[in-house]
């Protein structure tokens, strides 16, 4: 996942991500920003209001799977989203671009955002296209500015 927030000078972002080799990656090729090691299903450790956007391409429907019996996919939504709630300003922006398994895993997705306080919805890109065919949610984190 990547996090980004504005500042006066431009933009910061902060690249979040479970895989080791994901983030080296990063590194390897010298990305502007810091890169953290993370397991998003656990929470966004970051204070309130850090964040005016957010980016996501390709993660939240991985917190769907139950990959260790500790893994709860409602538990897990919903700590990630009331999490990244708290750590965006009012009027910040999220975009998760996903590839739900199913019509209920989107449902299940969208249901727990929306209970930690986002709105918004889902946007379909290319809807008649099984191969490019892409999902957005978008989402806002309180009243958008």
């Amino acid at each position: 996942a990547v996090v980004s927030t504005q500042s006066t000078g431009g933009h910061f972002w902060v690249g979040m991500d479970i895989s080791p080799s994901m983030l080296e990656i990063a590194v390897e090729r010298e990305v502007e920003g810091d890169v953290i090691l993370s397991d998003i299903g656990e929470g966004v450790p970051f204070r309130a209001g850090t964040f005016d956007g957010v980016v996501s391409i390709s993660v939240l429907q991985w917190l769907c799977n139950a990959d260790k019996v500790s893994h709860n996919p409602f538990k897990r939504l919903r700590k990630f989203f009331t999490m990244l709630y708290s750590s965006m300003r009012q009027g910040g922006r999220a975009v998760f671009q996903l590839y739900p398994e199913s019509p209920k895993q989107m449902e299940l997705i969208t249901e727990q955002a929306t209970r930690c306080g986002f709105t918004g919805g889902v946007v379909v890109d290319y809807p008649n296209s099984t191969k490019a065919k892409k999902i957005f949610l978008c989402l806002f984190a309180g009243v958008p500015v």
